[in-house]
């Protein structure tokens, strides 16, 4: 085995990587993936090879240990680096976010209690539009499985933590192959899609990309509508700037984000509806998906009060 590669990556202050691990326990996409009793141990795939992660906290940022099963070209190196600043958000800059919120007097105290929360995404956002397809009409336990079924087939594993396949290990598979390992006509066809039309994608350029140009691409992908087109970019790219879908009114069956975001938003903001849950986002600008992320990720973050992951 290859000697492990240490790195260490420069975060944006405020960054407080306790909550960090405390939304990674219990964010449920990725449940049972990933260990973090005070450090984090993940898998990922990179280049046809599995990689296993310990990232702790360290005195001039993130310490990283890669855990490779083959030696890393300097490349590889630096798209792992790339991949887990982007999935811990550690580069993002609050401040305009933090100077929103303090003229919003009932969020203060959300406020206060999250300050320095990055929130992490998807390791990549071909994995985030893969989990949008297996969770819609369905259990979140049974997508986990399914979840499970693509990784152990043509992904990795670490210590037992599973790497998600990238689009490459998936790119030799009809829909006949995903039927086989995911038991759904409907889905196995979106996941063959979705697969497809990320091989050669870039995350840093549909993260740099105009947002409206992104989200048509994404509605373009067979199995993608207009919630699960939010979800990916939210989760999967960090795109923050926009909450609303064309017709929030006729929300996608498929997706329970406006019910679960009313949910964490009452107990600060009073008994909403959604028009005025979307008045509120206005107010944050380009910043409403920062504030909803703050808002739904309360609970997990913060023992006995309400929200949702």
């Amino acid at each position: 085995m290859p000697e492990p590669v240490a790195l260490t990556l420069p975060v944006t202050p405020p960054f407080d990587f306790r909550l960090t691990l405390a939304f990674l326990s219990g964010f449920p996409p990725m449940q049972g993936e990933q260990a973090t009793g005070g450090e984090l141990r993940k898998a990922t795939r990179l280049d046809g090879q599995t990689v296993g992660l310990v990232v702790r906290a360290g005195a001039e940022g993130l310490d990283v240990t890669l855990h490779p099963e083959r030696a890393l070209e300097s490349a590889q190196v630096q798209a792992l680096r790339e991949r887990i600043t982007f999935f811990l958000a550690a580069d993002v800059n609050l401040n305009t976010f933090y100077g929103l919120g303090a003229k919003d007097e009932a969020f203060q105290p959300v406020l206060r209690e999250l300050r320095g929360f990055h929130q992490p995404r998807f390791l990549t956002p071909f994995e985030a539009a893969c989990w949008a397809i297996l969770t819609q009409r369905q259990p979140l336990a049974q997508a986990r499985r399914m979840k499970r079924a693509l990784s152990d087939a043509r992904g990795g594993e670490w210590e037992g933590h599973p790497a998600f396949p990238e689009p490459a290990d998936l790119a030799g598979l009809g829909e006949d192959d995903f039927r086989a390992l995911i038991p759904n006509g409907r889905r196995a066809r979106a996941l063959h899609a979705v697969t497809r039309a990320f091989q050669g994608v870039q995350t840093a350029d549909l993260a740099a990309a105009p947002y409206g140009e992104v989200r048509e691409w994404l509605l373009g992908l067979h199995g993608i509508g207009e919630w699960s087109a939010l979800f990916i970019l939210l989760r999967g790219l960090g795109r923050i700037e926009r909450l609303h879908v064309n017709d929030p009114d006729s929300a996608d069956p498929d997706s329970a984000f406006l019910n679960e975001l009313l949910k964490a938003a009452r107990p600060v903001y009073g008994d909403l509806t959604a028009p005025e849950l979307w008045m509120l986002a206005d107010r944050y600008g380009d910043q409403q998906g920062q504030w909803a992320i703050h808002l739904r990720s309360r609970s997990a973050l913060i023992p006995g009060k309400e929200g949702a992951v």
